[in-house]
């Protein structure tokens, strides 16, 4: 089949869009066209590519101008499926449908959920844009030839909408990752990768990393407002700027914790966060705050601790137990791998992409 990835948010190099599912669905002999925003990836095998190049333009502007771009470059592949990840995109992708296509969204967060995050939403306004995402969802769910949610809670909540979900999660490719071993060379640094925000931990990372006199290593984009107070607090971290995955793994591979401190803000309480999965495939000991999501991954893995964010205390000692005692954290860090190689494989997940491109398939198998 012909398929369209289109997105008006992300990027095309995106690591769910790109990496994962396009790239999985190209190696199924799907001919996959990706529409997003640049920059494009360098190495991009058999999979095209068809870049949304508009100036910037206001933000209350940007998903109509935005959207009527992507539709028309997506129109224009002559897809026989198009998956739309961004809910900016329902309205255009529905219009698609009506031209013969079939259409799937893509849900990667708890959109209502996610509202309440967005800062540049009034406070006062958030509950009411809430509530509206929340009925455009509902009332277009069962519209979609296919739901394709990246958690069990978005595919539960999907599915009380009555609509037809597929579960694919942020799970990992494991071979990106250097297979660690029990005698895997590891500095004495904790290390966190992905954006840095307040809301993601930031503040807390820096102070219990402070207090347990662990190195902090930063990899990813930093906020502005969160790089002013960094600079202010004399906060002791290396930031190492955006990374490629080869980088990634090779940090991760070295590196003796891995954090990921994200506040309970609604559309965090059971997210799943690729950084974990990824921590765990570099044989990395993982310490989250006791999110329910979070929680239940890590220590079902019996790969590391949560811990509650409002006890500054137990969290520093965490990260010391960890750091003086670095055969335990290995051993930890092991357990991990073994639980994605077992469940948080992205094979897995791969499988169940392209399960559901046949049954879309009208021959029942890849055209």
């Amino acid at each position: 089949m012909k398929i369209c990835m289109l997105s008006s948010v992300h990027s095309a190099n995106d690591i769910r869009i790109f990496e994962k599912e396009a790239r999985s669905l190209s190696e199924s002999g799907h001919a996959v066209t990706v529409v997003a925003r640049p920059p494009c990836p360098g190495e991009r095998g058999r999979i095209d590519f068809k870049p949304i190049e508009l100036p910037a333009v206001a933000r209350w502007k940007r998903p109509w101008v935005m959207g009527v771009a992507a539709t028309t470059l997506a129109r224009a592949t002559e897809a026989d499926v198009v998956q739309i990840h961004d809910p900016e995109l329902i309205p255009f992708a529905l219009w698609l449908k009506r031209g013969g296509c079939k259409v799937i969204y893509d849900v990667h967060e708890d959109v209502p959920a996610d509202i309440y995050s967005k800062k540049w939403i009034p406070r006062w306004m958030q509950p009411i844009v809430a509530a509206g995402m929340e009925l455009v969802e509902r009332s277009t769910a069962r519209r979609f030839d296919a739901i394709v949610a990246a958690t069990p809670a978005i595919a539960k909540r999907f599915r009380d909408f009555g609509a037809a979900v597929t579960l694919v999660r942020n799970s990992v490719r494991l071979e990106e990752f250097i297979e660690p071993t029990s005698s895997t060379s590891r500095k004495r640094q904790a290390v966190y990768i992905g954006h840095a925000s307040f809301n993601r931990g930031l503040v807390e990372m820096v102070e219990a990393c402070q207090a347990a006199r662990l190195p902090l290593v930063l990899a990813g984009s930093i906020g502005a407002t969160e790089s002013e107070w960094l600079t202010r607090s004399s906060a002791e971290f290396v930031h190492r700027g955006k990374l490629g995955r080869t980088e990634i793994a090779a940090l991760l591979n070295e590196s003796l914790i891995g954090l990921c401190l994200f506040q309970p803000e609604p559309n965090h309480l059971y997210a799943m966060p690729t950084k974990i999965f990824e921590y765990m495939a570099a044989g990395v000991p993982v310490i989250t705050s006791d999110l329910p999501r979070s929680k239940e991954i890590v220590e079902a893995a019996g790969c590391g601790f949560s811990v509650s964010l409002e006890d500054k205390r137990r969290l520093a000692e965490r990260l010391s137990s960890l750091a003086d005692a670095p055969k335990r954290a290995i051993e930890l860090g092991l357990a991990g791998r073994a639980a994605v190689a077992k469940e948080y494989n992205w094979q897995h997940d791969a499988a169940e992409l392209n399960k559901l491109y046949q049954e879309l398939s009208p021959l029942g198998a890849v055209a």
